[in-house]
């Protein structure tokens, strides 16, 4: 996924898809962040979230990422701005990454924006990194995440997936065209009731999931009166009618924990 995903940021496609905050995922972040609050930005890009509430919040960030190249992106951003002193970019692994963030219980907001633990492959991981998020919550702490919705994405490919060896339920693979060439994806599909299970395993309780967007990301993103009047439709259609899932998640009580 680095190499895929080095690929789409340097060819500009990620910043020309979606150039801004989806307003309704930002709204429902400000609500959740104090001011001067703590975010763990984890699958952070090049900072479409992060960026804008160290600005507007006086959030202190972590953003963490597994490409160089998007590092590198919001590095040049964060330094345009004079952010520096308030967002840390780093790598997934390595001394950098425990020492600005594992298991220190300190943040008061870890998200996992626009789909970025669906492009975690097997279930196994994607358990793994929500329990390392949920450690590294304060215990009043919340976990933002979005999560594309399988009744409403890509249907053409999981018909084609169900063929494929090696896939678990839910997993599809595709691709972007990028200039003359195509970058090819993983993506794992959510139905809400895998959400409430896997949140629930790791350790959070659920405390509002809604509609992410109704109409497809980058379209909300390119237009401000398309994402107000998308973020008002999000607010009253039935959930599973969104593109994609937006859910909020607390850390759940785990008596005898660590012990």
């Amino acid at each position: 996924m680095a190499a895929s995903y080095d690929a789409y940021f340097a060819s500009g496609l990620y910043q020309s898809r979606y150039p801004h905050p989806n307003r309704r995922t930002l709204r429902f972040l400000r609500a959740a962040l104090p001011y001067g609050g703590r975010l763990l930005d984890f699958g952070a890009g090049e900072g479409r979230y992060c960026l804008a509430l160290a600005k507007e919040a006086g959030a202190t960030v972590v953003a963490v990422d597994i490409s160089p190249v998007a590092r590198a992106h919001l590095r040049a951003a964060v330094d345009a701005a004079g952010l520096g002193e308030t967002i840390t970019v780093t790598d997934a692994v390595g001394a950098d990454y425990a020492r600005l963030v594992a298991g220190r219980g300190a943040f008061d907001v870890a998200l996992l924006a626009f789909g970025v633990l669906g492009h975690v492959a097997g279930r196994a991981a994607r358990l793994a990194l929500l329990e390392e998020l949920r450690r590294n919550l304060a215990p009043s702490g919340r976990l933002i995440l979005g999560l594309p919705n399988a009744a409403r994405r890509f249907r053409a490919a999981q018909a084609e997936a169900a063929a494929m060896s090696g896939l678990e339920p839910g997993d599809i693979r595709y691709a972007r065209a990028a200039g003359s060439g195509t970058i090819d994806l993983f993506y794992h599909l959510y139905r809400r009731a895998e959400i409430t299970a896997e949140l629930a395993a790791a350790g959070f309780a659920i405390e509002r999931l809604t509609i992410e967007s109704v109409l497809p990301e980058y379209a909300v993103t390119h237009r401000p009166v398309v994402g107000w009047l998308d973020d008002r439709l999000s607010g009253m259609l039935p959930v599973d009618w969104g593109y994609g899932y937006l859910v909020v998640a607390r850390p759940a009580a785990r008596q005898h924990e660590d012990l």
